[in-house]
């Protein structure tokens, strides 16, 4: 049975959704649009997501660079690779959808690559956003929400800078 929770976070609140087995999305609510349609999923606590929800927190807090969850991405094979592409992706560092391409096999799938990110259905967990284009522009990030793209690097640097002048 699919249940949810909603968690605050520095930003915009986060749905969590899970199976009771394994975290199924997590992902910022833009607007009450977005929140309408998980609204058929009650909203109950489950040990995923509050171990989700502390990882996240964790995560905001400075505390927390990676995530130990049980997620079970699906989608096409390319984008399975791109999205195990992601999760390698240094806290606090940043690649292109070039490169994510190269490195998922595909060199000329940049675009691609990008729509991947856009499908990852796991929202700071597979971390797309730490992609950049070639310009080291922000884009592309939850289609037009690319201020949450500089939101979460901003975070992420500032964290990783203190981190490491200590």
């Amino acid at each position: 049975m699919l249940r949810h929770k909603i968690i605050k976070t520095p930003f915009l609140k986060m749905i969590l959704i899970s199976d009771g087995t394994h975290l199924i999305k997590c992902d910022f609510l833009y607007d009450e649009e977005n929140s309408r349609k998980y609204q058929e999923i009650p909203q109950e606590d489950d040990e995923i997501l509050k171990e989700a929800s502390d990882q996240l927190a964790e995560y905001f807090n400075g505390q927390r660079a990676t995530f130990q969850l049980p997620i079970i991405p699906k989608g096409t094979p390319f984008q399975e690779k791109v999205w195990q592409v992601l999760q390698t992706i240094p806290y606090g560092k940043t690649l292109t959808y070039k490169e994510i391409a190269i490195k998922a096999g595909s060199p000329k799938a940049y675009q691609a690559a990008g729509g991947a990110c856009r499908a990852n259905p796991y929202t700071i967990i597979i971390p797309c956003h730490r992609v950049l284009s070639t310009t080291g522009a922000y884009t592309g990030y939850a289609g037009d929400k690319v201020f949450m793209k500089e939101n979460l690097l901003n975070l992420e640097s500032k964290l990783f800078e203190s981190k490491n002048r200590k």
